[in-house]
């Protein structure tokens, strides 16, 4: 048994197993740093297990060029849309343009999906699509709770590590001791440190800094790589409709996040440091 064989669930189980060991030391000393059991089940569902086993899981069903560019765009338009809601951040011309660009880029990839890829395709793009939805409840939840990175981290990863271990090593736990120590090490790694704690903590930072729609900056460069790194690694050739997809997203990220204006970009990064 390879890492290539190990599924969403043993993924889950090793991001969160790892992690939540890590950071159990601080959360037995933090808790919920404040924050009541509801919103912290909340975060915890946004950036935990249920949306790692969304995302990972709909690889099952969908090309991985379609994850790269699904989760993160749904994510920035939820996140642009709850700030307007919520948080009451203004929706100015380019956001509303952002949303409408995104959205046309969603329904080409979900067409092509339907067109060349199978007819369960569409449920793995379903799950991405949530998956988005789960981390932008997470992203406008943090900023609106204005949560402290390190401990919120931790309460992700413990909450995951109780909920999600237990049943998974009763009913499939010998998958992962079947699985070569190198795999598991390098695997744990990336998952476990890099993935749920580094690059957790940091993007909680960087929503507390630039606010919920523009801490996701960095995802309009997901679609883009996604996509040509699925050609070398996984042997997926883009399709026309992908390739016009992943424009139209990442120029409506480009329009949501005001990276069109850069005198829009400088102007919150001033403030928050600043302060």
């Amino acid at each position: 048994m390879s890492s290539a064989a190990l599924d969403a669930w043993d993924v889950t189980a090793l991001r969160f197993g790892i992690a939540g060991l890590v950071l159990l030391p601080l959360f037995l000393r933090r808790g919920l740093n404040g924050l009541r059991f509801g919103p912290a089940l909340l975060l915890a569902c946004g950036a935990g297990a249920p949306y790692v086993l969304l995302t990972a899981g709909g690889l099952a069903f969908a090309p991985a060029g379609h994850m790269g560019v699904m989760t993160p765009s749904c994510m920035l338009l939820c996140s642009t849309v709850g700030s307007w809601l919520i948080l009451k951040d203004p929706l100015n011309g380019g956001r509303v343009l952002g949303v409408l660009t995104i959205s046309a880029g969603l329904i080409t990839l979900g067409w092509d999906g339907l067109a060349n890829h199978g007819e369960r395709t569409w449920l793995g793009d379903a799950m991405f699509l949530l998956g988005g939805v789960f981390w932008a409840s997470y992203t406008v939840a943090s900023r609106a709770w204005r949560v402290d990175p390190l401990p919120t981290t931790a309460v992700v990863a413990v909450f995951s590590l109780v909920a999600y271990l237990p049943p998974y090593f009763w009913y499939a736990g010998a998958r992962l001791a079947a699985a070569p120590w190198r795999d598991l090490v390098i695997q744990g790694v990336f998952q476990g440190l890099v993935s749920a704690v580094v690059a957790l903590l940091f993007y909680t930072r960087a929503v507390a800094i630039l606010g919920a729609a523009r801490g996701a900056v960095f995802a309009a460069l997901t679609p883009s790589f996604a996509l040509l790194f699925a050609i070398p690694l996984l042997h997926e050739i883009p399709t026309r409709l992908q390739l016009v997809g992943v424009v139209l997203v990442t120029a409506g990220m480009v329009f949501a996040l005001g990276l069109h204006d850069p005198a829009k970009w400088r102007s919150p990064l001033r403030t928050a440091t600043s302060r």
